[in-house]
């Protein structure tokens, strides 16, 4: 008798045992728990969710995606790796940049000639080394020549580059914002007379315009709305 529990009952009762372990392992609600998933809300349907609105389940529900990494879940344009659209103050591929349009400015007079490039930055603040908000310059090698330079009598130079060597007419420039109106002045003023708002220090040729703000700062005639 001592022989047939040892070699029988035994070995059963211990591979029953085993069964219900294996089987309690198996069962459709511990997998289920092991394969729940964490799924974002993706308000935009652009793909990518945001951290902090989640579900735990197993199916994805509906607008809901498995990446959270969305910095914008208002806007479907605005998604990790969109395409940049420069100088809108918006950071399309939320990478933490803005991508703005600078000119290159060698000479470093804060005016850069014609040639634009499209740089992302930090900030909408200050710009790159050698590259300038605005145009304007018309010798990119000379820092004593650009938009608000002194023309200077006789030396053969358009030294405030307005197309105009030598002759010297001055301004009168209320605002002191370096540019003057069309007002002449009968003493020394500025020798430009680009400004369009001369009352206002902030309005003026070769500044960023303001987006939205239905003023044209930089006086190019459109007003950025």
């Amino acid at each position: 008798m001592k022989k047939l529990i040892v070699n029988t009952i035994i070995p059963i009762a211990l591979l029953i045992s085993a069964i219900f372990i294996i089987g309690a392992g198996c069962s459709p609600g511990l997998v289920g728990d092991l394969e729940n998933s964490v799924w974002f809300k993706d308000a935009d349907g652009d793909g990518y969710g945001l951290t902090g609105n989640s579900i735990l389940q197993n199916e994805q529900p509906e607008g809901y995606v498995l990446d959270d990494t969305d910095c914008d879940d208002t806007n479907a344009d605005v998604y990790p790796g969109a395409a940049e659209i420069p100088d809108n103050d918006i950071d399309e591929d939320c990478n933490g940049k803005f991508a703005y349009t600078f000119y290159v400015d060698k000479d470093s007079d804060g005016f850069g000639s014609d040639t634009k490039i499209i740089i992302e930055i930090d900030n909408n603040t200050n710009a790159p080394d050698n590259y300038s908000w605005f145009a304007g310059d018309c010798n990119d090698d000379d820092s004593e020549i650009h938009p608000k330079a002194v023309e200077i009598p006789k030396n053969g130079i358009d030294d405030n580059c307005d197309g105009i060597t030598d002759i010297i007419e001055y301004y009168i420039d209320e605002d002191g914002d370096g540019y003057g109106s069309e007002k002449i002045s009968p003493t020394e003023g500025v020798t430009n007379n680009l400004d369009c708002d001369d009352s206002n220090a902030e309005i003026h040729p070769y500044t960023r315009e303001i987006l939205n703000d239905k003023i044209d700062s930089n006086c190019n005639g459109e007003d950025n709305t």
